[in-house]
């Protein structure tokens, strides 16, 4: 028996940004250029690598250039597809 699959138009467009996401220039308060730092909270002590962002994008994740090279394990936590989550950024003022 063949066993068919239906998506609502939510998950579609969902699955479309995150496939493909958009650049854009704000969001949640984060802007292009603007200086960052990442935390890494998956090992103890909780490590915080400053750099700043050169793009964002529309899923939620942004392109960060790091001031130094980050530990690989550092890296593996916070970098997916090239991208950090903003949730693992904190803003610093200037």
């Amino acid at each position: 028996m063949l066993q068919q699959v239906t998506k609502s138009a939510e998950l579609v467009k969902f699955l479309a940004i995150a496939n493909d996401p958009e650049r854009i220039s704000e969001k949640w308060g984060f802007r292009e250029n603007q200086r960052v730092f990442a935390q890494a909270v998956a090992t103890l002590p909780i490590r915080q690598f400053q750099g700043s962002i050169l793009y964002l994008w529309s899923d939620g994740t942004a392109t960060v250039k790091f001031d130094f090279q980050i530990p690989f394990d550092a890296e593996r936590e916070l970098v997916k597809s090239g991208r950090v989550d903003l949730h693992y950024l904190t803003r610093i003022s200037s």
